[in-house]
């Protein structure tokens, strides 16, 4: 956020241009006597006696160091704890999401201030309640602080609770605050004052950016100066991280702060008091000095004097970081970083951002993308979470990076060891800890930055967990911090414990771990984020997949992130071999997360967990988990995952799959087909498809296809060497093109083309040559034009009956003459909705990662031509009724066209001639009106496809969900998209729920049972009553059980408080957590003759595909009843 202080200039502010330490607050002062004795008699801390399931409040630290479920966060919980002064912390599954204290006076606004400053800083929990006698306050962690006029404002304070006086009272708030928390609605209803773009981990890391952006590119004020190489920037800002931690901790002293000051800003302030930049270097590299001589030279063994020099024009900026200010702008800032409560974590998550930025090109080689500290805690979770022995095992990270893994992996086993040691007994503390670093923990980095800051983060977790004192202690006892790098390329730094190695895993001989605590030089577990490669290539990926066994113990366990197109490209083989090799027990597919936990990266992102040991094909099964994005969820830092997102597939289908090399389908309509999806896909895949008919030149079928010509671009082939031989370009310089960005609609009309010399000009390409030169017969008539893009979730499909040229993102099916209709229909089909229903959940891509279908995935869908069995017996009438309509509606365009230029046949752009605006105006308006023609026509068309197919009402639904909630609500562009299966079902605007609420879900569900049974014996018919809760945020369905038909399949009514609340304590219940996973449960149960179905009141819960599967499940369960009863 934009803050409101002026740039440092020297003239607006009166202070000297050096003195940019924080400024400080007025209001800031502690309570006066009087103002204390004034305050009322200590009151008892309100301790809530009602916690929802997977929740657990700590009243007392001895309680938090007590739960063993917490073990990840102790060290920060009792850092906040002290610094705060707190009464309680709210852990949702070992996660803290909620700070309590209490004040037995009046709370001033400096003092929340400056808890919410600590707060802020630390970034774990979610909310912060301030309670006085009076008034309880609460604030958000993810809000960032804001000036105005030189104040700091209380931005992020989310409600102010007054006239709260008595103890149950303030219970009975903070009871209902935790029920709102444990649903989520209290997310939901405060959705502005949760923006993760606002937390301290994204400002920092701006900062950090800035600050290394500014050393990198040089001073612009001082004449000659050249910016630093970037790994001696990145190595110089390890430092002074590591001095701010040491600092802020008081681990070093270099004075005693005043007020308001942390030990980085009385740093800064130091610094700038200095005389001049020759002192302020020496008084920096002075503490440098100390430091290498106190704790270890891996850090610091730099040559000091070149630095020094190169460092010298960059003071400003760095006094400017160190005092929390606006490194970029230089804006003054209230707010300084206060590195006491960043977790260490933290650090080497943010840190990881700058290992990419030295290599670019080479991080898209090499797809070295660094993992988010949230993705890299679901790795773990998911690694650990169900294995009581993991405390015991020893484990590999690969491809350490900055080691985010290996500080996760030391914190938790650190807490769970150091659980049962007094914190006096530093000595039995500090073996506890050399012991994991000497027997549980290896990382390996082909990158000696990376191998840097691995170390350097394990140095701070290794600290955090010591106090001042104790370190003390163990710099006298012991000396300096081991060395933890071995690097054999320098063997003159030989390391003390070799938990950092520089190296190519793939490289590695198996003996490489061996060792007195590794005799085999094996692991109980390989876990990490491996290099991924970009699109196209060979993924770097599959390499660690096939090497990780090497280094497990037999039944040993991997944990990988890896990049989904290991699944959804054309891996068949390697998948056949790799899943022949290794038991792959979980896929946990984030792919609809992709663009909030892995931005950096191009492709989305699945976990495998599996087991170094064969299978057997036939009996085991794959449990395959696909959450869908939850932004209460993720902002409480736990991904929901609903019953309906997991499957298990049976082994024995993914190799069979793999044979035919459709591997990449078998994954794919996993993602968010449900069980009646597949059941249609694969009645769809029954047809026979596209590419029965359509095929390259060569193959000789009925309609040829292929993509466009590929330009020639002679600036680039100068540059490049390999680049490909220019090919003669075979057309005429006046012959129409079409370029693919041209918003066409079914058919193609000749005046929105352009001469194809035009279009060359225009993109700086050979007028003569050409790059790729595909078949002429791809340019004639009649052809359907696709592109690979989807469009407004439409497929971008046009039939041409005219000669046209076209680049390569375009693809052209193109027939003899006497198949016109037929191609004019293909045009219709491909922007139905049963096109779109099968690509969405067959193409690798469309709902994954790009919204885009490949021409050979296109040619996949079904495709029969009339006579055959299963379609309707009028095919070839329904094929001629749609055909005329896509001709009438070419001519109706072509009479309507409006007085234009072919290149006005677009959007006018800003730099047309003004001259134009009326035909413009005209033209926009015929391009609108088109728009609203095509979408009128497709409803009209729609129907026909079905009839076509033959699709019974049960699969239209499953088209028509597809199409209208769940391929708009895919891989959301930000936390805040409009989402429509995260509308509460009654404020979506998506037909037909919009008007039937939660009875189109009801009407769906009876009615399908009724249906089942309605040709038996039976004279029973059930109906349906819904309802949902704004308070718990839950609804739910119930089918009595009634004699006849019912006179109405569904009516709504309301649910009473009691009930909701005893639903949702119930339904908390029986879901379960592990750690950043949340498996929620759906509640069927059965009371006399009814049957009641509770769920989140979303519309993913309550659609009319939802219903389907439901009266599938009830349906079985009837009859598996029925079974047994007859069995018994």
């Amino acid at each position: 956020m934009s803050r409101q202080r002026p740039a440092i200039s020297g003239a607006d502010d009166q202070r000297p241009l050096w003195d940019v330490t924080p400024l400080r607050l007025d209001s800031s002062r502690p309570m006066t006597t009087a103002e204390k004795q004034a305050s009322p008699a200590p009151r008892r801390i309100p301790t809530p006696k009602s916690v929802p399931p997977g929740m657990t409040f700590h009243s007392s630290l001895e309680s938090v160091r007590g739960d063993r479920g917490i073990s990840g966060y102790v060290t920060v919980i009792e850092r906040a704890w002290k610094e705060m002064k707190l009464h309680g912390v709210l852990c949702l599954d070992g996660r803290p999401v909620l700070y309590h204290k209490e004040y037995d006076y009046p709370c001033s606004s400096s003092e929340r201030i400056r808890q919410h400053k600590l707060f802020w800083n630390q970034g774990v929990a979610d909310v912060l309640v301030l309670a006085d006698p009076d008034t309880v306050y609460l604030y958000s962690g993810l809000v960032e602080p804001r000036e105005d006029e030189g104040e700091t404002k209380e931005s992020a304070l989310i409600e102010e609770i007054q006239g709260i006086a008595e103890y149950a009272e303030r219970i009975q708030i903070l009871e209902t605050l935790f029920r709102q928390l444990a649903t989520g609605k209290f997310y939901e209803d405060h959705r502005k004052y949760f923006d993760p773009n606002q937390s301290v981990d994204a400002c920092l890391l701006k900062n950090l950016r800035d600050f290394r952006d500014k050393l990198t590119k040089g001073n612009k004020e001082e004449a000659g100066t050249k910016g630093l190489d970037i790994k001696e920037a990145h190595a110089f800002m390890g430092r002074i991280l590591f001095l701010c931690y040491l600092l802020d901790r008081k681990i070093v002293d270099i004075g005693e702060p005043d007020g308001e000051d942390t030990g980085t800003t009385l740093l800064a302030r130091e610094l700038s008091g200095r005389v001049d930049d020759d002192a302020r270097i020496d008084y920096l590299y002075g503490i440098f000095e100390g430091l290498r001589e106190r704790f270890n030279g891996n850090m610091f063994d730099r040559d000091p004097d070149a630095e020094k020099q190169r460092i010298r024009p960059y003071f400003r900026e760095l006094l400017l970081f160190l005092g929390g200010h606006e490194v970029e702008s230089g804006q003054m800032s209230l707010w300084p970083y206060d590195f006491k409560m960043v977790p260490v974590e933290t650090i080497s998550a943010i840190y990881q951002d700058f290992l990419g930025a030295e290599d670019k090109e080479g991080q898209r080689n090499t797809g070295a993308f660094y993992t988010p500290r949230f993705l890299a805690e679901m790795v773990v979770d998911l690694c650990m979470g169900e294995e009581p022995e993991a405390w015991n095992w020893s484990f590999l990270d690969p491809a350490c990076g900055s080691g985010i893994f290996l500080v996760l992996l030391f914190n938790r086993l650190a807490s769970h060891r150091l659980a049962g040691i007094g914190h006096g007994d530093y000595a039995a503390r500090e073996k506890a800890l050399r012991d994991i670093l000497t027997r549980q923990i290896r990382g390996v980095d082909v990158t000696e930055t990376a191998c840097r800051i691995a170390y350097f983060s394990l140095y701070l977790a290794y600290l955090d967990f010591l106090i001042p004192l104790d370190i003390e202690r163990h710099t006298e006892k012991i000396g300096k911090l081991p060395r933890l790098l071995d690097d054999p390329d320098n063997p003159r730094q030989s390391s003390d414990i070799s938990v950092i190695r520089k190296g190519d895993f793939l490289a590695l001989g198996e003996d490489t771990f061996k060792d007195e605590e590794f005799p085999d030089g094996k692991f109980h577990c390989v876990i990490g984020n491996p290099p991924w490669e970009g699109r196209g290539s060979k993924q770097i990926a599959q390499k660690f997949m096939q090497e990780t066994p090497r280094f497990l113990e037999k039944g040993g366990t991997g944990c990988l992130l890896l990049p989904t197109k290991i699944l959804h490209n054309k891996t068949d083989a390697f998948q056949a071999d790799w899943l022949g090799r290794v038991t792959l027990e979980k896929v946990l597919q984030l792919a609809d997360y992709r663009k909030q936990l892995f931005q950096g990266a191009k492709t989305p992102a699945f976990i495998a967990r599996f087991m170094n040991a064969a299978p057997d094909p036939n009996r085991h099964r794959v449990e395959f988990i696909a959450p869908k994005f939850n932004r209460d969820g993720l902002r409480r830092g736990v991904i929901t995952i609903n019953p309906a997102a997991r499957a298990w597939i049976p082994l024995a289908n993914i190799l069979t799959a793999a044979q035919s090399k459709t591997t990449s389908i078998v994954w794919k309509q996993h993602l968010w087909g449900t069980r009646r999806d597949r059941k249609l896909l694969d009645l769809l895949r029954f047809f026979p498809p596209l590419s029965e008919l359509a095929g390259e030149e060569k193959d000789g079928k009925r309609w040829i296809k292929g993509q466009g010509f590929q330009p020639y671009y002679p600036e680039k082939a100068r540059r490049n060497p390999r680049y490909p031989k220019p090919k003669p370009i075979p057309y005429n310089p006046d012959d129409r093109f079409i370029d693919a960005n041209k918003d066409f609609k079914i058919i193609l009309l000749q005046e929105e083309c352009e001469p194809v010399v035009d279009h060359l000009a225009k993109i700086n390409a050979s007028k003569k040559y050409l790059r790729m030169s595909p078949s002429l017969k791809l340019f004639k008539p009649p052809l359907v034009l696709v592109k690979q893009g989807i469009n407004d979730e439409f497929i971008k499909a046009a039939y041409c009956d005219f000669d046209v040229l076209f680049q390569d993102p375009l693809q052209s099916i193109a027939g003899p003459e006497e198949d016109a209709e037929f191609l004019m229909f293909l045009a219709a089909y491909l922007r139905s909705g049963l096109a779109r229903y099968f690509l969405f959940h067959t193409a690798a891509n469309w709902g994954a990662e790009r919204d885009k279908v490949h021409l050979d995935e296109l040619i996949r869908v079904p495709f029969p031509l009339p006579g055959h069995d299963f379609i309707a017996p009028d095919a070839a009438k329904l094929i001629r009724e749609i055909a005329g309509k896509v001709r009438r509606f070419g001519e109706t365009l072509q009479n309507e066209l409006p007085e234009a230029a072919p290149s006005q046949m677009s959007l006018p752009s800003f730099e047309e001639d003004p001259g134009n605006s009326n035909k413009n105006r005209n033209t926009e308006k015929w391009q609108s009106a088109r728009k609203k023609a095509a979408n009128t026509l497709q409803r009209e068309i729609d129907p026909l496809i079905y009839r076509y197919f033959g699709l019974t009402e049960q699969e239209k639904i499953l088209v028509e969900d597809t199409v209208g909630v769940f391929i708009p609500s895919a891989t959301p562009g930000s936390w805040n998209s409009p989402i429509p299966t995260l509308d509460p079902v009654g404020e979506t605007r998506v037909a037909p729920y919009d008007k039937g609420g939660l009875c189109v879900y009801g009407d769906t569900l009876a009615g399908t049972l009724n249906s089942w049974v309605r040709d038996g014996s039976s004279r029973y018919r059930v109906r349906a009553e819904v309802g949902a809760d704004k308070e718990s945020g839950l609804a739910m369905a119930s089918l009595h059980l009634v004699e006849g038909d019912p006179s109405k399949l569904c009516q709504e009514k309301s649910i009473s408080a009691a009930l909701a609340e005893a639903l949702k304590s119930y339904r908390e219940t029986v879901s379960r957590e592990a750690g950043t996973l949340l498996y929620k449960r759906d509640i069927f149960f059965f009371q006399g003759d009814c049957i009641h179905i509770v769920r989140s009141n979303l519309l993913i819960n309550w659609t009319r595909t939802m219903a389907l599967n439901d009266a599938a499940q009830i349906y079985g369960e009837i009859l598996i009843g029925k079974r047994k009863g007859n069995a018994g």
